[in-house]
């Protein structure tokens, strides 16, 4: 049986920054003058050292960027512990970044010399600090990054929304409810169209982190799924924010349990294999209708034996 001791990651932070921007931002400012002893952007520095000695640069003006700021540069030790740990001992051969942001997590590793690393990121206004990024990574020359939207479909245009306010609650799956947003056009593509041209990847790590799309990006990277000798994913699964991307979040779980060995995290950061879980269980387990939290995803239920994990 499944423990009903459930971590409950709900979306409460976005939901309240969407309401009540105004007092988030006092908040961040107050976290900002703790630690850096000014609130002036000119005054505080626009980069980040990482853990891994690699850096990213930020926006030292936008909310986001100074909550980074802030926390080092980490701000999800759910991912940073997964992505690290699985460049570490999986050795990927391509790594695929679904919603950059400030890169925080592509450029938290140090990569095989062999490897493929592709980041994607929607947002026209985070380019230039990835870019920056970018050039002062080790593996600045095995790096692709690519300002579209991924989607089940390629070359049309997309309507997203920049969030102003926060950079990571912009979305093509909603539009937030404060009125702190740019309505921009944005180019899609699928996964599987930057790599058709090759039959096989070898093993794949990615990581899909767009505010409830996440179901369009995984159906455009079906064949390269299926062409991989294996893969390892990373995705947020926020089935509020799904629904409102026009997906029914039942049947986009039940596409994962069909296509990964799912883990879902619980309370104490253990692990629940989620393959033989119907949707109304999860929902009984985190005792609401919507809930969110994180996946991991496998192709092969073996690969679970890299990571440290406790499993229930």
């Amino acid at each position: 049986m499944i423990s009903k001791k459930v971590f409950v990651r709900k979306p409460l932070f976005m939901k309240m920054w969407e309401q009540h921007p105004t007092i988030w931002r006092l908040l961040i400012d107050f976290g900002i003058l703790l630690k850096y002893k000014t609130l002036k952007s000119d005054k505080l520095p626009n980069k980040i050292v990482l853990p891994s000695s690699t850096m990213i640069y930020v926006n030292s003006n936008e909310n986001r960027g100074r909550a980074l700021l802030i926390s080092g540069g980490v701000t999800q030790n759910r991912l940073f512990y997964f992505w690290n740990k699985s460049v570490e001992a999986y050795l990927p051969e391509l790594i695929i970044d679904v919603g950059v942001n400030y890169g925080e997590c592509i450029f938290s590793a140090i990569y095989p010399e062999h490897a493929k690393i592709v980041g994607i990121e929607a947002n026209h206004r985070l380019i230039q600090y990835i870019n920056q990024s970018k050039e002062n990574h080790p593996n600045k020359g095995q790096m692709t990054i690519i300002n579209a939207l991924a989607s089940d479909k390629n070359d049309v245009q997309k309507e997203f929304y920049i969030d102003q306010h926060w950079s990571g609650t912009s979305s093509a799956s909603y539009i937030p409810s404060h009125n702190m947003i740019e309505k921009v056009p944005v180019s899609a593509i699928t996964i599987d169209s930057l790599f058709e041209q090759k039959l096989s990847y070898g093993r794949v790590l990615f990581k899909v982190d767009v505010e409830g799309y996440e179901a369009f990006v995984l159906k455009g990277m079906t064949e390269l799924l299926k062409k991989c000798d294996s893969a390892i994913g990373f995705i947020e699964f926020n089935s509020e924010y799904i629904e409102r991307s026009g997906i029914a979040a039942d049947e986009f779980f039940t596409f994962l349990q069909k296509n990964f060995t799912v883990y879902i995290y619980t309370v104490n950061e253990t692990l629940v294999k989620a393959n033989l879980i119907n949707y109304e269980d999860l929902q009984m387990i985190f005792g609401t209708t919507y809930f969110h939290t994180d996946f991991i995803l496998l192709t092969n239920e073996e690969q679970i034996d890299l990571f440290d994990f406790t499993l229930e």
